[in-house]
């Protein structure tokens, strides 16, 4: 056994004991930041989780499309016709995108 050892290891445990504390505040820090946030999060969390039902259940997102069409035909299409521009450019937009990534 090495004279200087039991100094590293009471050097060792001490350097442990500090990152272990600081683990600690760094983890609170944490959460207090992550709760001026937490709005937003619980938002998107509420828009997964319909994106989800629309895309299980398309009979009723096209029933209510529908719906809407028949009960009111130009504003039906109308909507539509941005939705088709809407989807256009965001075509556009990702092939644009994805070919000045490929620059790079």
């Amino acid at each position: 056994m090495n004279a200087n050892e039991p100094d590293r290891r009471e050097q060792l445990a001490r350097r442990r004991e500090l990152l272990v504390q600081r683990s600690g505040q760094l983890r609170r820090e944490v959460v207090e930041q992550l709760q001026v946030v937490e709005p937003a999060l619980m938002w998107a969390d509420r828009l997964q989780d319909a994106w989800r039902w629309l895309r299980a259940n398309p009979l009723a997102v096209a029933g209510a499309a529908l719906t809407v069409a028949v009960w009111r035909p130009r504003r039906s299409l109308a909507l539509a016709l941005k939705v088709w521009s809407a989807w256009r450019l965001l075509r556009r937009a990702r092939s644009v995108g994805s070919a000045s990534l490929r620059l790079l």
